[in-house]
């Protein structure tokens, strides 16, 4: 084994690529790569137990810093190794929400799941969850709107844990538009396609300004009479001035567009 086979099989499993589009790109430029056999050799004698041991040793200073904490909020989400039923991989990355900090990192084959893709994400923050309330305080998790996780947080496993699972703006954002626009190719519903993107910017203003779930709830209905033309109403106002003209068409109150069974 040369030196240099060792050094390029090492920063290719550094570097975070796949060996296997790795090598073919070497193919396309017609230069040589280490051989499929030298390389997950070197993996597996030298590399990934350093790599274990150096995450433990990072993590657990980590842990221990964060356990001095009166609270910690946590940011998870998962990532597939591919899109669909077909993704063999899960991996659960969770990070503390004030220093940024890699906090657990679980990765869940789908053969410890009946091979069931669908649950992998479940389970790798089952095992999150169980991991890391045993090592600090975890006041509050937030993630996507997953509805397995959604379930376990509001009336399973982890209900009465006193743990506030919160919701990812970005992700809600991302589905609001879709919902939006969805509804919005139906017939008589186009003129909602005007105003997604206004409706989206005001869903993150009310993100950034609410303290508290009340406050959100009462600036999001705000974009009910808004986008109707009504800037001011018995409950509230608009927090802007009140337009005299307006490039997008309001929303007529009572149209099809504008009822609330969508």
């Amino acid at each position: 084994m040369q030196a240099g086979d060792f050094m390029m099989a090492t920063n290719i499993l550094l570097s975070g690529n796949n060996f296997a589009k790795v090598k073919l790109l070497f193919k396309h430029m017609n230069m040589g790569i280490v051989a499929d056999k030298t390389f997950f050799k070197i993996q597996n004698a030298y590399c990934v137990d350093t790599i274990k041991e150096f995450w433990e040793e990072k993590r657990s200073a980590v842990i221990q810093r964060l356990a001095t904490k009166d609270s910690v909020v946590a940011l998870a989400d998962g990532r597939m190794d591919s899109p669909g039923h077909c993704a063999q991989y899960c991996s659960y990355t969770t990070m503390d929400n004030d220093s940024k900090d890699i906090i657990a990192l679980v990765t869940i084959d789908k053969r410890e799941t009946e091979r069931k893709a669908v649950i992998m994400e479940k389970e790798a923050f089952i095992r999150t969850m169980d991991l890391l309330m045993t090592e600090i305080n975890l006041k509050e998790i937030c993630t996507d709107a997953h509805v397995q996780i959604s379930a376990l947080m509001n009336k399973g496993k982890y209900k009465d844990a006193g743990i506030f699972h919160s919701l990812d703006m970005w992700h809600g954002a991302k589905n609001l538009a879709k919902r939006i626009t969805a509804v919005g190719q139906q017939s008589g519903m186009k003129l909602l396609l005007v105003w997604v993107k206004a409706v989206v910017n005001h869903f993150w203003w009310c993100c950034n300004k609410a303290s508290t779930h009340e406050e959100f709830m009462e600036r999001w209905l705000a974009i009910l009479h808004h986008v109707a033309d009504e800037h001011v109403w018995v409950m509230g106002k608009c927090e802007h001035d009140c337009p005299t003209k307006h490039p997008k068409e309001w929303i007529v109150r009572g149209s099809v567009a504008c009822t609330d069974r969508h």
